[in-house]
């Protein structure tokens, strides 16, 4: 009986934590505070520090800086940043579904329903 009662104690447990509601981005911002990982030409923003950890972890923000910034930050990647700029419409219907930012690509790699075309990202302490 008590080995019934920890094994329904401990499903609630993860049960609780499987449900626990995962922090999003305002995709109307214009600045975003959150964890970075730089792949190729764009950059995905997440609001949890351990999701920038795990692989192909969702949900989160694809987006970009101009193609010298993007180049320099790129040592940024898995730390919290603050991203400032505007959120324009992907479309999956484009050519060659990607969107240029100022010589960058955006593949959108979150698969969000809209990407950052960023200005200017900075660390945060």
């Amino acid at each position: 009986m008590r080995n019934l009662i920890l094994i329904a104690a401990a499903s609630a447990a993860l049960s609780a934590c499987a449900t626990a509601p995962v922090a999003t981005f305002d995709p109307n911002g214009s600045e975003w505070t959150g964890w970075v990982r730089f792949t190729s030409d764009e950059f995905q923003l997440y609001a949890n520090e351990n999701q920038v950890l795990q692989p192909f972890s969702r949900p989160c923000l694809s987006g970009a800086l101009p193609r010298d910034e993007q180049r320099q930050y790129r040592e940024l990647s898995g730390t919290k940043v603050q991203v400032t700029g505007r959120t324009t419409p992907w479309s999956a219907n484009q050519s060659g579904a990607r969107i240029e930012h100022e010589g960058s690509v955006i593949r959108n790699d979150c698969g969000g329903a809209v990407v950052i075309l960023a200005d200017d990202m900075k660390p945060v302490a």
